[in-house]
C-alpha cells in the first residue's frame, strides 16, 4: 500500500516487458538513502516514485548506477492539473534563470488533453519572457500527462535519457 504522505519525486519509463525487474532494481537504488521509498506502476512500464527525498536526490541515486532496464527518468518539479496548467507552468518556467526552452508533451492515457494544443499554449503564454529554440535550448519543460495529473519537469536537452554505456 502506498504511503499518501508522500509526493511523487520521479517518473520513470521502463523499456517493454522489463517493469518487474525494473521495479526491484529502481528501489535496490532508493532504499540506500530512503527505508520508506515506493513504486507505483501507474501504466505498463510508467511508475511513479514516492520518496522523502528531493527529487534531485532521487534522481542521482538512480542515475549514479542506473539499471538497464530504465528507458527515461524525469524529475518532478511541480503537480498540477489540465485547469492550472498554464498558470504553473508559467510560474515554474519564471522561476528559473535561463533564456531558452521548448515544450515537450507526453500523454499517458489522458483522453481529455491535446499535447499540441498544450504546447503551444505554454510557448505563446512564454512570448516575450523566453524564447522558444528546439534546436538548442537551454532547458526543456516536460509535461507528463498521467489521468487527471499534470507533472511538468524542467531537464536540460538529454538529460532524461538513461544510457548504462555512458557512464
Amino acid at each position: 500500500m502506498l504511503n499518501n504522505n508522500m509526493e511523487p519525486k520521479l517518473i520513470i519509463t521502463t523499456l517493454p516487458g522489463k517493469d518487474k525487474k525494473c521495479k526491484a532494481e529502481i528501489l535496490d537504488r532508493l532504499l540506500i538513502k530512503d527505508e520508506n521509498a515506493q513504486i507505483d506502476e501507474i501504466k505498463q512500464n510508467v511508475f511513479l516514485i514516492y520518496s522523502k527525498l528531493s527529487p534531485l536526490e532521487a534522481y542521482g541515486l538512480i542515475i549514479s548506477a542506473p539499471p538497464s532496464c530504465i528507458g527515461r527518468i524525469f524529475t518532478i518539479d511541480k503537480i498540477s492539473d489540465l485547469s492550472n496548467i498554464f498558470e504553473d507552468a508559467e510560474k515554474l518556467l519564471s522561476s528559473k534563470k535561463f533564456k531558452k526552452f521548448y515544450v515537450e508533451c507526453i500523454n499517458r492515457g489522458n483522453k481529455q488533453a491535446d499535447c499540441r494544443s498544450i504546447e503551444i499554449g505554454i510557448g505563446l503564454r512564454m512570448k516575450g519572457k523566453l524564447e522558444v529554440d528546439y534546436k538548442n535550448p537551454d532547458y526543456i519543460l516536460f509535461v507528463n500527462l498521467i489521468g487527471n495529473k499534470v507533472y511538468l519537469s524542467i531537464m536540460r536537452k538529454g538529460q532524461e535519457k538513461v544510457s548504462v554505456n555512458s557512464l
